[in-house]
């Protein structure tokens, strides 16, 4: 029965033992040779430029980006669709068909403006059949490929990424939909039969383009792997009415190409050289705009960190405990949806080739690494710590970093940052650390 008591007893001796405790508790009883002192060191000697990003890869991505943006501090960008088409079945006689209409169809994803409450923006949407075979050299941004002169679809029309779309009884999701109107593109598909590699030699895509005919235009994203996305013939056969859906190919031939005019921005001359040395802001912006260099004394910081911190000792007597890039959003002017995450990249050479490739801190988790724009505070954190600890340990060689857009191919945001130069205040690395007393 006395063993009994007492352990019913230990709950409540477990309870009281979860107070909060002193953490100087049994400080006393460490050797002081095995305490630890913590500083912090913000002196990082650095500077930071921002240059337009070339050769980006667009094809095959889920969501793409179509449509024409200006603004003041960026330019004028622009974004087209080119896309194959592929039957949704092995083969198809299509002469079966009484075909009523045919409509294009667009899934929306989003969409960027100068005004987040907007819900319609009015553009000029036009559409052409290609004249030319996309093949699989067509994946950069840069590239273009030939259309025939008239389109099959050009009209102004609402793009209107918020609200639903009622057909009949049913309600289906935020998308485009414009009516195909050339006959002589119709008539073509009406005339088919065969497999999916004959239908790709009579039709070998379409380019899908859409101007602003506001001040500041709108870019609308597309889920190009939607159900909804597509080019749909509507034709009755057998006395029913019915749908054949054209599909976009998920691992086909298809890119968005960009074009762009910073004439009279705050960022002309961006296409002829790097742009901000030393600079007090830098400008990041979406859809290959630019990308932004912080560019690290390595001889600095390797002096400093041996010299100052360690007193002459290897580098390995002091433990960092995390590094982390803090980058305030400038105060002059900003868009209402900055970009929503800052990649880290660092280059290196391999065989003769300059490679860039995610630091270690990105590729452990969003948790570890964050690089999220933080609204409370105005500004992104990145953890850098592996980074900085791999340089100290000999593992890489350059401490120099890029900060890169995350879904720069699929939504067209920007911001405003302060540079290393800013002076009230500058982008910073805080790094705190422990060694031996």
């Amino acid at each position: 029965m006395s063993r009994l008591k007492w352990l019913l007893l230990l709950p409540l001796f477990a309870l009281f033992s979860c107070v909060d405790e002193n953490e100087t508790l049994g400080i006393d009883l460490i050797d002081e040779n095995d305490k630890l002192s913590v500083g912090l060191f913000t002196d990082v000697k650095m500077s930071s430029c921002f240059f337009k990003e070339d050769s980006l890869l667009t094809a095959n991505y889920r969501y793409n980006v179509f449509g024409e943006y200006k603004d003041d501090k960026f330019g004028s960008v622009s974004s087209e669709i080119f896309t194959q088409l592929c039957l949704s079945s092995t083969a198809e006689d299509f002469t079966t068909f009484a075909i009523d209409s045919i409509y294009l169809t667009l899934a929306y994803s989003g969409g960027y403006s100068s005004d987040t409450a907007l819900l319609s923006t009015r553009m000029k949407v036009s559409v052409y059949e290609l004249d030319e075979v996309l093949d699989s050299t067509k994946k950069y941004s840069f590239n273009d490929a030939a259309v025939k002169s008239l389109p099959i679809f050009s009209s102004e029309v609402d793009i209107d990424v918020n609200s639903d779309v009622v057909m009949g009884t049913d309600t289906l999701n935020p998308h485009l939909r414009l009516k195909i109107t050339d006959n002589e593109f119709c008539q073509k598909i009406q005339s088919f039969k065969g497999d999916n590699d004959q239908f790709q030699e009579l039709i070998k895509g379409i380019k899908i383009v859409a101007e602003k005919v506001t001040e500041n235009g709108f870019m609308a994203y597309v889920d190009m792997t939607s159900s909804i996305t597509g080019l749909v013939l509507y034709y009755e056969k057998d006395n029913k009415k019915q749908t054949y859906k054209l599909n976009f190919p998920e691992r086909g031939n298809r890119f968005m190409r960009y074009e762009y005019d910073f004439t009279g921005s705050e960022i002309n001359g961006l296409e002829r050289d790097t742009l901000g040395v030393s600079s007090e802001y830098i400008y990041l912006g979406n859809m290959g705009i630019s990308m932004a260099k912080l560019d690290i004394d390595e001889q600095a910081f390797k002096n400093y960190w041996k010299d100052s911190i360690n007193q002459g000792a290897e580098h390995n007597n002091v433990a960092i405990n995390r590094a982390v890039i803090e980058i305030p959003i400038a105060e002059i002017g900003q868009s209402t949806l900055p970009i929503q995450k800052i990649l880290c990249y660092r280059k290196y050479v391999s065989n003769g080739d300059t490679i860039m490739v995610l630091i270690h801190d990105a590729q452990v988790s969003d948790t570890y690494y964050d690089g999220r724009y933080e609204h409370t505070t105005n500004s992104y954190r990145l953890n850098v710590t592996m980074h900085f600890e791999n340089y100290l340990n000999g593992n890489i060689d350059d401490l120099d970093l890029y900060l890169v857009p995350d879904e720069r191919r699929s939504t067209a945001n920007r911001v405003v940052l302060n540079g290393t130069n800013n002076q009230t205040k500058p982008i910073k690395i805080r790094i705190t650390y422990s060694k031996p007393k």
